[in-house]
């Protein structure tokens, strides 16, 4: 026995351990045989330690096989095994026994740096202790004075603290490798009892300190105490540990074992403190603008699911509670919990951190509210916080935070409120997070998206002023301004749509795909707007039908909902589903136009909600956006009417930049224009391609029948000077839609006109047209405060609608109206036509020149419209001649006065000989001159005679050496337009001068030569078969008249009923007659057969 007796005791199932001075013992109860001893340590001895008192071992089985011992600096843990040893057989050859005995090995002995009082596991790799560290320096050190320098600390002069001169640690020890992973200071207060001197010591009792935890209390055997559960606990423990073990229990789990500290939220301190110092803001890879300075990216780079998931630790259990226990006084110790860690990291200036952290185990917060995380999150990533240097905010900070409002916002509607508030008072803020809004869940309030579409109004107005303010800027700066501020706008017209009723988002795409089919069925290529209109309108479409929240504060959203309806998804009905209140809308809109004249309207307002006009105001700059927004909400309500009314204004008043490119392009495919391109496009190549956003428009008008707005002058109310500066409305559509479209659709919708409705320009009266055809000399009417747009639009109608305008089918006598716009055409054409026509050079000679198809479009005109009487002759001939002065060489016009003198002159010799002077010298083509010569068989030797005169004559004041060459290749010219028009090449030949040299002649004869019998050869085979067709003919007809024909009559009537008829001939009924007599008695004929030639 030890003098000093047993210190401490531990019991679990078959086994006891005590502590006395020599050492600890273990001794098996079930075989009452000692199984180890082992020594006291020799850091266990008293005399060491000057400042405590007396030294206490602590001694515990953590598990039924393994004793953990703490005893002065020494840490051991003693593991206790079976082992079967066989016995040698006896002589007289009995069985070999094995005997079963158990031994001891150490797991774990590391020295500690403090005195242990009291030791508990904590889990399967770390064990507390709670230990006394001496404050003095002990007798054995003091001689040591290199070691006095590291390891002497000052004294503890706070007597009120418990430990006198020591200090009171609670440290976590790694079994691995004896290393304290935590150390923590524990202040417990001292007793009455100590009353230390100036100079004394004050010891400690270091039995008086213990800790307790729940992972250290008293137990049995772990198979005993499995076995004394019963079926109910059996199977809630079971259950507990079935996601950790694969196998049946068959014994009770100890609890420190199922707990791990490095899964537990307590140990990563570290890792948060080592994530802060990658986004310090004070780095180089971090600058004012960056979005280093925190991990703000974690909910948009990190699978939200893997950030939100809340699957239990490998761990089971809770985390140990522990108590430290004094005389005087007692703490609670618990490990850090999540409302540790995001506290610390906040303290640390890392919202987005702790919003990570509270997601990750966010049935765990309790102290901390998401709301108010997400809050802190935006307000440092958006750079809100009140702070003495204001920071600027970068773009990537704005888009990250828009991006992240769906996922950290979800369904919560006051939250969402909150921060679309926020992003408000963000310049561009609005446009970024208008596809993120929730349009169907969670369900926002009406005034946050009127709120919000004011809002981005102001921004687009505000922009587009200092864009009119800053003069100074280069052009660059100043296109790039405009185009951000038609950017702005666009986004702010698409955002309406996608708030608005769904009716409207399909009656868009039907428009669009209406125009779309359009183009296409007239051949015409369908912008990349149009395609881009539709599937913009088909994707909000979809999202105001499906869209459904996501994120994390959905939860938040179903605690919060009880004033709202018990299902987050709202079901929606197409005529009542606009997130704002159009009406309530189009009044702010319209307040902001500044409608200062509309107080001297004659109409009330209440006539005007009934009237299809609009009131467009004083009209600015700025203003365009204002308008196509009233557009865009007048088509939410199904106003159709004021929809175009207010589409008509922005052609007429904010398009006008474009009216001079519009006319010159109308004059220059009209002067361009040729017969083989007509089916091709209506006014050539020289198209300019702008406002795709408004063809939509076009379809409006045909779908809803809106022709009728077209034809009124005032389809605004407006003030008289607004008045003097509106377009009509034709004029307007065009400025509008661009002339290859609105050509298309005047041209499918115009029809004759009707009778004598005219609109004089003051005339105020309200003209109603029926049906969706527009009258055409009402369209030109309008047109004529544009000539180069009417000479446009007259140039349509005779290309494409002839029937109407210059042919006229159903009548010989063309209505006045039209003889009129004929009148109109022909001053037009004289205005604005080039004179000069498209006609075959000289030197490539081409059998197109010689056909009407080949006419210039003022020619062709000449040629329709001069028949009629609407334009006469003689005027035409007089123009023309005035317009050219008399100048022989000029060729303005040289084409289309020769065919007015040579289709309706007096044919004298004069005439010809003019008209064959404007061919050679005015529009300078031989070729049209020898056709001419061909054609005139009354003068057509005198026509020869100037041409070969003008071919082989010399200019006196032409002093070239090359002249001669030149009369050669002229004469061969003359040759070969000879022969394309069969003229007699022989007597051409003859009259050829005496050394002249004509390069190619024999050639060109015979290409001439051989040209003419292949066209006999033609001509030839062509009357062959014309007389094999006739004769084809003849015999059909042939045959059948002589065929007969099969007639069937009715049964003969009665001599009453014959008298009604009598219309058979007398030879008729003499057949009748001979054919009863032949036939049997009784016998009355149904069918007869009768020749007929």
């Amino acid at each position: 026995g030890d003098q000093a007796g047993i210190e401490a005791v531990a019991w679990r199932g078959g086994l006891v351990a005590w502590a006395d001075s020599s050492g600890v013992r273990l001794f098996d109860i079930e075989s009452m045989s000692r199984i180890a001893h082992i020594d006291r340590p020799t850091g266990a001895r008293s005399s060491l330690y000057p400042t405590i008192s007396s030294l206490h071992p602590s001694i515990l089985f953590e598990k039924s096989d393994s004793l953990l011992i703490g005893w002065g600096d020494c840490l051991m843990a003693l593991l206790v095994r079976d082992s079967q040893n066989p016995k040698a057989a006896s002589k007289d050859g009995a069985p070999v026994r094995e005997i079963r005995r158990k031994t001891v090995e150490a797991s774990m002995a590391w020295e500690l740096d403090c005195v242990a009082c009291s030791v508990v596991p904590v889990d399967r790799d770390h064990v507390a202790v709670l230990g006394l560290v001496p404050s003095h320096l002990s007798p054995i050190d003091v001689d040591d004075s290199s070691d006095q320098d590291s390891k002497s600390t000052t004294p503890c002069q706070d007597y009120s603290v418990a430990g006198g001169d020591n200090a009171l640690q609670l440290q976590l020890i790694n079994r691995e490798d004896g290393r304290s992973i935590s150390i923590d200071k524990l202040p417990l207060s001292e007793g009455p009892r100590q009353r230390p001197g100036d100079n004394s010591i004050t010891t400690a009792n270091a039995t008086e300190f213990r800790l307790l935890s729940s992972f250290s209390y008293p137990r049995m055997d772990s198979v005993a105490e499995w076995e004394a559960l019963d079926a109910t606990e059996k199977d809630a423990i079971g259950r507990d540990m079935r996601d950790s073990r694969s196998v049946p229990l068959k014994q009770l789990p100890d609890m420190q074992l199922m707990w791990n500290l490095n899964e537990d939220i307590c140990s990563s301190g570290n890792t948060i403190q080592s994530e802060a110092v990658n986004y310090e803001d004070d780095r180089s890879v971090a600058s004012n603008c960056s979005v280093c300075s925190d991990n703000y990216v974690f909910a948009l780079s990190e699978p939200i699911g893997d950030i939100l998931s809340d699957s239990a630790p490998s761990a089971r259990s809770p985390p140990p509670t522990m108590a430290v226990v004094y005389s005087y006084d007692a703490i609670l110790i618990q490990t850090r919990d999540v409302d540790d860690a995001i506290s610390y990291t906040r303290s640390l200036g890392k919202p987005a951190l702790a919003l990570k952290q509270a997601l990750g185990r966010r049935r765990d917060v309790r102290r901390h509210g998401l709301n108010q995380l997400v809050d802190e999150f935006f307000v440092a990533l958006l750079r809100m916080g009140s702070c003495e240097e204001v920071k600027p905010l970068s773009f990537s900070r704005l888009k990250i935070a828009a991006e992240s409002l769906p996922i950290l916002l979800g369904g919560d509607s006051s939250m969402w409120q909150r921060w679309i508030f926020m992003f408000s008072r963000i310049p561009g803020g609005l446009f970024l997070i208008r596809d993120k809004i929730p349009v169907r869940d969670p369900e926002l309030p009406a005034f946050v998206f009127e709120l919000s579409l004011e809002k981005m109004l102001e921004e687009v107005l505000h922009g587009i002023n200092s864009k009119d303010r800053d003069k100074s800027e280069d052009n660059y700066q100043r296109e790039k301004g405009i185009v951000v501020g038609n950017k702005m706008a666009d986004l702010f017209l698409e955002t309406m749509r996608s708030w608005g009723p769904t009716s409207a988002l399909r009656r868009r795409i039907q428009l669009f795909r209406n125009q779309q089919w359009g183009l296409q069925w007239h051949s015409l290529s369908c912008g990349s707007a149009v395609v881009s209109f539709i599937e913009q309108a088909e994707k909000d479409l979809h999202r105001r039908i499906s869209q459904t929240a996501f994120g994390v504060l959905a939860d938040a959203h179903h605690s919060s909902s009880s004033t709202q309806n018990d299902s987050i998804r709202q079901y929606i009905d197409s005529s009542k589903d606009s997130l704002f209140d159009v009406e309530h809308l189009i009044t702010r809109l319209t307040a902001r136009l500044e409608l200062s004249d509309t107080n001297s309207l004659s109409r009330s307002p209440s006539d005007y909600k009934r009237s299809p006009a609009i009131v467009p105001g004083n009209m600015k700059d700025n203003a365009a956006v204002i308008v196509d927004s009233l557009a865009e909400l007048e088509l939410m309500r199904e106003r159709f009417d004021r929809a175009l009314g207010y589409y008509l204004t922005i052609g007429s008043h904010f398009l006008r930049d474009s009216l001079y490119l519009l006319e010159e392009t109308a004059v220059q495919s009209v002067n361009s224009f040729s017969h083989t391109s007509v089916t091709s496009s209506t006014v050539g190549q020289a198209e300019v391609s702008y406002n795709d956003k408004y063809e939509h428009v076009l379809s409006l008008i045909e779908l809803h029948q809106l022709s009728y707005m077209l034809l009124k002058r005032n389809y605004s109310f407006c003030n008289e000077e607004y008045h003097a500066s509106a377009e009509p409305p034709i004029v307007a559509l065009i400025m509008l839609v661009g002339l290859s479209r609105a050509g298309k659709f005047l041209m499918d919708n115009c029809s004759p006109p009707e009778g004598m409705v005219t609109l004089n320009d003051s005339d105020e009266r309200e003209t109603s047209y029926s049906g969706s055809n527009l009258p055409l000399d009402i369209v030109a009417k309008q047109m004529r405060s544009r000539p180069k747009l009417l000479y446009w639009f007259l140039f349509q109608l005779f290309t494409h609608k002839a029937d109407i305008y210059v042919r006229f089918p159903t009548t010989a006598v063309p209505p006045a109206e039209i003889t009129d716009l004929h009148q109109i055409q022909f001053s037009l054409f004289i205005d604005f036509s080039d004179g000069k026509g498209s006609t075959p050079n000289e030197s490539s000679p081409s059998l197109a020149g010689f056909t009407a198809d080949n006419d210039t479009p003022f020619m062709a005109f000449l040629r329709a419209a001069l028949p009629h009487g609407g334009v006469l002759a003689d005027n035409v001939r007089e123009e023309l001649e005035k317009y050219r002065r008399g100048a022989a060489d000029n060729p303005m016009f040289a084409r289309e006065l020769a065919f007015v003198i040579e289709k309706f002159g007096k044919g004298t010799i004069e005439d010809a000989e003019q008209i064959l002077q404007l061919y050679i010298r005015g529009a300078k083509n031989l070729y049209m001159a020898v056709a001419f010569a061909e054609r005139n068989t009354k003068h057509s030797s005198m026509l020869w005679d100037m041409l070969v005169e003008h071919c082989t004559t010399r200019d006196p004041t032409n002093n070239d050496v090359n002249q001669s060459s030149a009369l050669g290749a002229l004469f061969g010219s003359l040759l070969e337009a000879a022969a394309h028009t069969g003229s007699d090449l022989a007597s051409l030949v003859s009259r050829i001068p005496e050394g002249m040299s004509i390069e190619g002649l024999r050639p060109k004869l015979i290409a001439a030569i051989t040209d003419y019998h292949y066209k006999v050869k033609i001509h030839e085979h062509v009357d062959s078969i014309l007389m094999e067709d006739k004769m084809s003919v003849l015999r059909e007809l042939s045959h059948i008249s002589r065929r007969g024909e099969r007639m069937e009559c009715k049964k003969m009537r009665t001599k009453p009923e014959a008298k009604n008829t009598g219309l058979l001939s007398k030879s008729s009924s003499g057949l009748l007659k001979s054919r009863r007599l032949r036939a049997p008695s009784g016998h009355e004929p149904q069918i007869f057969s009768m020749p007929i030639r």
